[in-house]
């Protein structure tokens, strides 16, 4: 990818991607409950000492493990021109992010259903682009979601990680935020002339 004058692209981070998708799914919740009840927060689920930090009557969107996506791995440096020196920033990172979506509440039936609230919106919006979305964090160009079908044994696996007891959940694998370190790896004079001879046999 090329860019021409100013600075590099602003990459969002990881705490962008899932503050934006908690804000996405706030704005529908309200809609359809007309409450801040249930509201999404990122965050942890307990803290050190296994406590609960989710307050009641809530949802929390907590990140539990990111991947590599390797089939977009880029082996190339990005090349840009910043005034009139040619930059080539290291390869961009694309990740998927493993996340957990609870519910802690004082009657089970809420949680389910805010959570059914949730999937029902994601299912009928899997991908998030700029034009749909202008709260997306610059330089995030599509952030897609799929539900996770994990087995008994794999969630038990997660809560007993997490340190926590189980609460309503639903597992989203988020495809794809992108990290990129800003530092340019080499930088010279940029090409303004190309020569090409020509030669006989």
């Amino acid at each position: 990818m090329w860019h021409t004058g100013g600075a590099p692209t602003t990459r969002p981070v990881i705490d962008a991607a899932l503050r934006f998708l908690a804000d996405e799914i706030n704005g529908h919740l309200l809609k359809r409950t007309g409450s801040v009840l249930g509201q999404v927060e990122p965050g942890m689920l307990v803290d050190d000492k296994g406590h609960w930090v989710v307050p009641q009557d809530a949802l929390r969107l907590t990140l539990f493990q990111v991947e590599e996506e390797r089939t977009m791995r880029e082996q190339l440096p990005e090349r840009i021109t910043l005034g009139a020196r040619e930059l080539q920033l290291p390869p961009a990172l694309k990740l998927n992010l493993v996340c957990v979506l609870a519910g802690r509440f004082q009657q089970y039936a809420q949680a389910w259903r805010h959570l059914s609230l949730v999937m029902s919106f994601l299912h009928a919006r899997p991908v998030f682009t700029p034009e749909e979305s202008p709260g997306m964090p610059a330089g995030l160009g599509r952030l897609s979601l799929e539900l996770a079908n994990w087995t008994p044994e794999q969630m038990n696996q997660l809560w007993g990680t997490l340190g926590a007891k189980h609460l309503p959940s639903v597992i989203y694998r988020l495809r794809v935020v992108i990290l990129q370190d800003s530092e340019p790896a080499v930088a010279g004079a940029p090409i303004t002339t190309i020569h090409a001879t020509l030669r006989g046999r």
